[in-house]
C-alpha cells in the first residue's frame, strides 16, 4: 500500500490523498470494507470510519503505523480536520469515485480553508492496470469457474426456458461455487440478441433459436467475463457467416496480440475484419473490442480505435468483436486474456 501510494505522491506531485470507494480501499488494503476512508497525509495514513464496523477495523490493521478514527461524525469533516492539524495546503481526489454529495461538501470546506483541490480521475489506474502474480492467480480462478459453468448452461438449453430461467440458473452455479456474479448476467435470446446490454426477460426460447450468454463471477475480489453466441436446432446460413466473421475477428486479436503493441490495434483490426465482411466499420459493431479486468469488470485499458498507450505485459483485457442486426439478432465472442512479451494466455475456455 505504501509503495502503491508513494508512486502516486510522485506522479501528481501532491502530499494528501483521500480514497473514499470500495473498490479504491479494497486494492490498497485487500479487504472490503462499507463505511470507511482512507487518507494519506504525507507519511502518515489515516482510517476513518464508522462505530458500526470499529471492531473488524481495529483488528484488521492492529500492529501497523496507522491511526484510526471511529466515529459517527460526517467523515469530510474528519477529513477538513486532520488536513487542518496538518498545515495540508492540497488534497487530490478522484472524481471517478467519490459521491458528488461528498465531493461537494469537501470542496466547499476546503475552499473555506485556503485548501486546494486536485480532481484527477483514476488516481490508480497506472497501478491496478500491470497485475501482479497473486491477481493473476485470482483472475485465472475466475476464468476457470464462469468457463465451467457456461458450459454446463449450454449443455442444458433448450427450447422453453426462458431468459431468466438460464439467468437464475447461471447464478444459482456461481452460489454453488461460492462466488458472486461481477455483473448482472445477460441472457439474450432471438432478436434480444441484437442488443449489447439486454435485460434478462420472460421471452422463452424457440426451435432453431440463437442464444447469447454474457457471464462472469468475482473470485476473491477479482472479475472474470465470458461471452458465448450458441444455435439451438437448425442453424441459419445468414447467422452461420455472421458467427464466423466475429470469431475470426476474434480470433485475429487472440493470435497476435503481445506486449508492445498499440492498445487501439485491436479495435482497428476488428473493425476492418468486419467492414470487409461486409457489415460496416460503426454500423453493426456497436462497442469497443475490449477492456481490462480487474477488481471491475470494466478497467483500463479500453480496447477502442482512439485508445493512447501499449499493451503492457500482464495486462488483463477482453476481447469482444460483435454483429448486431437491429430487430434480428446479434452475435458476441468475448474472452478474458492475459497479455505476455510473445502473445497472450486465453484464460477463458467454454466451448465455442
Amino acid at each position: 500500500m505504501k509503495e502503491n501510494i508513494s508512486q502516486t505522491f510522485r506522479k501528481y506531485k501532491v502530499n494528501n490523498i483521500l480514497f473514499t470507494n470500495v473498490k479504491e480501499i479494497f486494492y490498497l488494503t485487500g479487504e472490503k470494507f462499507d463505511n470507511l476512508w482512507l487518507l494519506f497525509v504525507k507519511d502518515k495514513i489515516y482510517v476513518i470510519c464508522s462505530k458500526t464496523i470499529e471492531n473488524q477495523i481495529k483488528d484488521f490493521f492492529a500492529n501497523q503505523n496507522i491511526t484510526i478514527i471511529c466515529s459517527n461524525m460526517p467523515f469530510y469533516k474528519i477529513v477538513i480536520d486532520i488536513l487542518k492539524q496538518n498545515n495540508a495546503d492540497k488534497l487530490l481526489i478522484d472524481l471517478k469515485y467519490i459521491n458528488a454529495v461528498d465531493f461537494i461538501l469537501i470542496n466547499e470546506k476546503l475552499n473555506n480553508e485556503k485548501i486546494n483541490i486536485a480532481k484527477k480521475i483514476g488516481i490508480l489506474d497506472d497501478i491496478r492496470i500491470v497485475k501482479n502474480t497473486n491477481e493473476i492467480n485470482n483472475i485465472k480462478e475466475a476464468c476457470r469457474i464462469v468457463s465451467e459453468v457456461c458450459n454446463i448452461v449450454k449443455d442444458e438449453l433448450r427450447p422453453g426456458l426462458s431468459e431468466l430461467d438460464i439467468h437464475y440458473r447461471v447464478s444459482e452455479l456461481f452460489a454453488k461455487n461460492h462466488v458472486p456474479e461481477s455483473f448482472r448476467s445477460i441472457i439474450a435470446s432471438g432478436p434480444n440478441s441484437a442488443n449489447p446490454h439486454h435485460i434478462s426477460s420472460i421471452r422463452k426460447i424457440t426451435k432453431n433459436d440463437i442464444v447469447v450468454i454474457d457471464i462472469g463471477c468475482m473470485y476473491n475480489g477479482y472479475c472474470s467475463d465470458l461471452t458465448r453466441t450458441y444455435f439451438l436446432g437448425r442453424i441459419d446460413n445468414n447467422r452461420m457467416e455472421v458467427w464466423n466473421i466475429v470469431r475470426r475477428a476474434q480470433s485475429a486479436i487472440l493470435k497476435d496480440i503481445k506486449a508492445g503493441m498499440p492498445v487501439s490495434w485491436a479495435d482497428k483490426t476488428t473493425r476492418e475484419i468486419i467492414a470487409k465482411s461486409g457489415y460496416g466499420y460503426i454500423d453493426k459493431f456497436i462497442h469497443n473490442t475490449g477492456h481490462g479486468v480487474g477488481i471491475e469488470i470494466h478497467e483500463m485499458p479500453s480496447l477502442s480505435s482512439n485508445a493512447e498507450g501499449i499493451f503492457l505485459t500482464n495486462m488483463t483485457v477482453t476481447v469482444e468483436p460483435g454483429i448486431y442486426i437491429k430487430r434480428d439478432f446479434g452475435v458476441r465472442i468475448e474472452d478474458t486474456i492475459l497479455i505476455k512479451e510473445t502473445g497472450c494466455v486465453v484464460l477463458t475456455s467454454a466451448t465455442y
